[in-house]
């Protein structure tokens, strides 16, 4: 990792960290067809609360109109892929452990508390947006989750195998680089990343 991630795993400025939130909400509302709520006048704090309500919103609306989510869901991935490789190359992302010291940093400015390990064990203790989102909603919105690591990471994949929204004490999940899922697919494994995203 390159200063500027050794400087942001020390402090993020807040108008930084509202700047990338507008970003999201951006995404996302372009994702499900909705509008994004005024936020200017905003803190980031209050951005923040503001960004769980809306993605639970648009996301239980397009479940209760029997919406097709597929597209959403690859439109939130391609879009959290794109911001992933941004930053990679802001922070200097090379090895799987600058993928999980970038996770952290990152998740630790919406109030994730993420941990992981460079085999790409993660562990997520406790996380803002549980309190707002059901399983249902956190299954949706963690595509976000899936190309943001897949984008830090060059195509690495991140898989839950837990969720606190279901009612676990802390999330699972799993981070396979890009190269074992190369060597897994000609084995006719894994495949790409990309196909099995959400």
């Amino acid at each position: 990792m390159n200063l500027l991630g050794t400087i942001a795993s020390i402090y993020v400025p807040a108008f930084i960290k509202k700047r990338e939130l507008i970003n999201l909400f951006a995404m996302t509302g372009s994702a499900f067809g909705s509008e994004v709520p005024a936020l200017a006048e905003l803190s980031f704090n209050e951005c923040l609360t503001e960004y769980a309500s809306y993605t639970k919103m648009v996301v239980e609306h397009s479940v209760d109109r029997l919406h097709n989510l597929g597209g959403s869901r690859q439109q939130l991935c391609r879009g959290a892929f794109e911001l992933g490789s941004r930053l990679r190359k802001r922070f200097g992302v090379e090895s799987v452990k600058d993928v999980m010291r970038a996770c952290r940093i990152l998740y630790k400015c919406i109030g994730i508390d993420f941990t992981g390990t460079p085999q790409g064990d993660i562990t997520i203790h406790s996380c803002f947006f549980s309190r707002f989102y059901s399983d249902q909603v956190c299954g949706i919105i963690s595509c976000i989750d899936k190309g943001l690591v897949a984008g830090l990471s060059g195509g690495g994949r991140l898989t839950f195998t837990q969720r606190i929204t279901e009612g676990f004490g802390a999330c699972k999940a799993n981070y396979v680089p890009q190269e074992d899922l190369r060597e897994n697919s000609h084995r006719g494994g894994y495949g790409s990343w990309w196909c099995n995203c959400c």
